[in-house]
């Protein structure tokens, strides 16, 4: 009985922290004060009732996810980051119980919340909030590897923060476009008011300072490293990599086939299709070299297919920008508890 009391009491928590994490970010955004005023609607800021205020019951059983002023839709993101947070605090104390290690963790993950949150509604990372990821990512890892192991966190951060600038340099220099009407988009932001300084522009912000991407992953990138050590680090940037291809493609896919790019469409999904049936033969049976040429030549005529229809056409693809930030971060927690899992499946079924 006493178990399943703790264990309450832990969801619970949880729960308000969630709560709270919410709050925290949207605020963040508004830049408005975590204190006051007190708990309001988003939409026409009418006080909310503390029985409207309980986490995760309110949303489902007294105002069932609508303002009672305004009758306007409260989003889901409100419920859906209290239960994780109520889940991953009650994981974290089953795990290590009330140690300082649970705390450590619990503050990583939870300044991590408010990051993805900011991350996807905006694309800004706020530099307090990094720097909050940094310090708690530094003091797990020692607590994780001892004060004499300094170095992992520390070369890991230089390590992440130094390979993330590299990308995003070199990246703007070998993706970006002939830029023929940058006059013209200097003009426009010449015009534009303070205001926007409200409504950051990631791409405004890319164009000015020549890089694929915000700052903000680099301080991602640097807590990654500073927490796993910077070949683990690697191994979540890679990670990272297929969970936002995975995000992105379908949106993508989606698209092309509104534009009725259909082509387009078969082309990709038939590379993506046979690539995976590639794999999964080939990881139960040997090919002989005349089948595996075919299956090569078959996935080249596909991609290259797609890229020159890709070039021929001049329509904007127009899915929105999903951020790096959320996917780096969580594959750095995936890999913090199943790092060793994830390159033993990579050397045994894709790189060798």
């Amino acid at each position: 009985m006493e178990a399943i009391l703790v264990c309450l009491f832990v969801l619970i928590i949880g729960a308000c922290i969630g709560s709270f994490l919410n709050v925290v970010a949207l605020r963040a955004l508004t830049n408005e004060s975590i204190i006051l005023p007190p708990s309001k609607c988003p939409k026409c800021s009418a006080r909310i009732k503390w029985y409207d205020n309980i986490p995760i019951f309110s949303y489902f059983f007294t105002f069932k996810g609508k303002c009672r002023n305004c009758a306007q839709s409260v989003s889901i993101q409100y419920p859906i980051v209290e239960a994780l947070t109520s889940v991953i605090f009650l994981a974290a104390y089953f795990a290590w119980g009330s140690t300082i290690k649970t705390l450590l963790f619990l503050i990583l993950f939870s300044i991590s919340i408010v990051i993805i949150i900011t991350d996807i509604k905006r694309e800004y990372i706020f530099e307090t909030h990094a720097w909050i990821l940094i310090v708690s990512a530094i003091a797990l890892s020692l607590n994780i590897n001892g004060i004499s192991n300094y170095t992992v966190p520390a070369v890991g951060l230089i390590a992440g923060a130094f390979a993330m600038e590299i990308i995003a340099k070199l990246s703007y220099y070998l993706i970006k476009k002939k830029e023929e009407k940058v006059e013209n988009i200097e003009k426009e932001e010449d015009r534009k008011t303070d205001i926007e300084d409200e409504n950051f522009d990631i791409n405004e912000y890319i164009k000015k300072n020549k890089r694929a991407f915000g700052e903000g992953d680099t301080y991602l990138a640097a807590a990654s490293g500073a927490l796993l050590g910077w070949q683990y680090m690697l191994l979540a940037m890679f990670t990272s990599i297929i969970l936002q291809a995975v995000c992105v493609l379908p949106q993508f896919i989606i698209n092309l086939y509104r534009q009725k790019h259909y082509r387009l469409v078969f082309s990709l999904v038939s590379f993506i299709v046979l690539a995976i049936v590639y794999w999964l033969i080939t990881n139960i049976i040997e090919l002989n070299f005349y089948a595996a040429i075919a299956f090569v030549v078959v996935l080249m005529f596909f991609a290259v297919d797609f890229v020159t229809g890709l070039k021929q056409t001049r329509s904007n693809q127009g899915f929105s920008a999903i951020p790096f930030g959320p996917a780096l971060l969580i594959s750095t927690f995936v890999v913090l508890f199943w790092g060793n899992d994830i390159k033993r499946f990579l050397f045994e079924h894709i790189f060798i």
